[in-house]
């Protein structure tokens, strides 16, 4: 059927919408039609509101499968969200919707058949020169999907995202902490017991902060042969979480402490107003947990400062771990350190160049090759 848009009329103060449905006349076989009106809304509604109202109306009522004239914004709430939120996990839910936040705010608004790849493409390269490279592949993954199912329901007659290319995106700087800068941080951390111990700890088992918040002291186990942690809980964007970001509710993720680490832990424990097994190993002032944001600000910024380095976070830290550990064992030992799921995102996001190691890998080569 040949899809139709009504229209509108404005009476007594409401907005109403019209339309036509043809029917089957089982007296004559004949088809014919039959006018539709029904109340929207008040006058004070936006007329691109009200006909967007009418729209959904007829494609409902009418039975027609695809309407091309619907936003981008209302099929992506309406259609495309409701199928694909279910599988988001919690710790990714509020970074799609964010980046969702980011599509609708340009083309929002804009009707899918108006919607062309090359507005797509040129959208999507302008984005690439201010976003993250992350951020520029996760959308151009949601506009795909999204266009794609607009083309499975039949609101489109072909998809302008099947094409859509990522962009060159910016390069992003990935700093570490060089062995001295790290002896700095430490020195600078001398006189706050809570801060050295989370440091000599986090720098020999690499935890997310996430991660390293949430330990309490229960999840210490003091053997004497080997010193274990027990990862069950996180807390992400102010939250405590039964699961951490690689495993799932009731999963228990055990490490090896080292033993210098597992040393510092003791100190601290004897010296903590808050250990007993329930407590966080490192609480705030209160006793609770804390929160990321206020630490890296309040706490690892000043040290940073304080040692000469400028900027440190924990994504740094982590970098550190990593980097200086690619010398020390294989891949896949770096990446089960790094809890990571794949091997290689430790080589693609966490391990850099160390200059000294390059400098004498070519030193051995040339000796191998020319001596």
């Amino acid at each position: 059927m040949k899809r139709q848009d009504g229209y509108l009329t404005r009476e007594s103060g409401s907005w109403l919408g019209h339309y036509s449905k043809w029917i089957l006349d089982h007296k004559t076989g004949q088809r014919k039609r039959l006018q539709r009106a029904f109340k929207i809304g008040p006058a004070s509604m936006s007329k691109t509101k009200a006909r967007e109202k009418l729209r959904l109306r007829v494609v409902q009522e009418v039975g027609i499968t695809a309407d091309s004239r619907v936003s981008l914004g209302w099929f992506i709430e309406h259609q495309w969200k409701p199928l694909q939120e279910g599988g988001w996990r919690e710790s990714t839910k509020q970074t799609n919707e964010e980046l969702l936040k980011v599509l609708t705010a340009r083309f929002g608004t804009t009707a899918l058949e108006d919607i062309t790849l090359v507005h797509l493409q040129g959208w999507l390269n302008s984005l690439a020169k201010v976003r993250s490279g992350s951020a520029v592949k996760h959308l151009r993954i949601f506009v795909r999907s999204i266009m794609q199912a607009a083309y499975d329901h039949e609101y489109i007659r072909k998809n302008p995202a099947a094409l859509l290319k990522v962009p060159k995106t910016k390069a992003v700087a990935k700093p570490f902490l060089s062995l001295e800068q790290v002896t700095a941080l430490l020195k600078a951390a001398m006189w706050q017991p809570r801060e050295l111990t989370l440091l000599r700890f986090i720098l020999v088992t690499a935890l997310r902060p996430s991660e390293l918040f949430a330990l309490r002291w229960r999840s210490l186990d003091m053997a004497k042969d080997q010193a274990t942690i027990s990862i069950t809980e996180t807390i992400y964007r102010g939250k405590l979480r039964p699961y951490t970001k690689t495993s799932e509710e009731g999963e228990q993720q055990r490490l090896v402490v080292p033993e210098i680490a597992a040393d510092a832990l003791a100190e601290w424990h004897s010296q903590s107003e808050h250990n007993q097994p329930d407590n966080f190993i490192f609480p705030n002032s209160e006793g609770g947990y804390i929160l990321l944001a206020n630490y890296q600000r309040r706490t690892l910024k000043p040290l940073g400062e304080m040692a000469g380095i400028g900027r440190v976070n924990f994504q740094m830290l982590r970098r550190t771990v990593a980097t200086h550990a690619q010398h020390l064992g294989s891949p896949k030992d770096i990446a089960t350190l790094m809890r990571h799921k794949q091997v290689e995102t430790a080589q693609r996001e966490y391990i850099q160049s160390l200059e000294v190691t390059v400098r004498e890998m070519g030193e051995r080569l040339a000796g191998k090759l020319l001596g």
